[in-house]
């Protein structure tokens, strides 16, 4: 073999190794898409959880604050004597079902700070996911860059783990 088919060979492996990395980069690119509106949505539910959490609690409290108001005036009326007992037993019976209702609220309110919780982990998990593809693109473009082709080897190993997170956001 003469000089120039050697540089063509060495040319030719070079022009491979590019594509390979170039497709590479593109699917991880899209996957990187994906993992970062997932994330998105999923950081977006959590406010939207947060807000609505947010204003049960305060529902809690109205609800609290009222069932507390009715006993008040339950103790006021029954000081009354006779005509107040009537209007005791009505500000009692008020004021018992202002605390059930509100009790429900609270027992609502734990079920849906925990679905907040939930949202928070999987974000999270979408986030870590999007930092590992990132630096599986950085691998690859390095890779590119030097045309050493064992950067883009081990751009593998980063995906895979961005890869492992996705998923188990996506099922968690």
């Amino acid at each position: 073999m003469d000089t120039e088919e050697l540089l063509e060979l060495r040319e030719k492996a070079h022009d491979r190794l590019q594509r390979q990395v170039g497709v590479t980069m593109a699917v991880f690119a899209a996957f990187l898409a994906v993992v970062t509106l997932m994330g998105h949505r999923l950081h977006t539910e959590e406010v939207v959880f947060q807000t609505r959490l947010a204003d049960q609690w305060a529902y809690y409290q109205a609800k609290n604050t009222r069932a507390q108001v009715y006993a008040a005036d339950a103790a006021l009326a029954g000081l009354q004597g006779a005509p107040g007992a009537a209007l005791a037993s009505t500000f009692t019976k008020r004021a018992q079902d202002e605390r059930l209702q509100a009790d429900d609220i609270r027992t609502h309110n734990q079920e849906l700070d925990g679905e907040t919780q939930r949202a928070a982990r999987r974000a999270n998990r979408f986030d870590g996911a999007e930092v590992f593809i990132e630096v599986a693109i950085v691998l690859c473009s390095i890779a590119l860059l030097t045309a050493i082709r064992g950067f883009w080897l081990v751009s593998f190993v980063p995906a895979l783990i961005g890869i492992g997170l996705a998923m188990t956001a996506v099922l968690g």
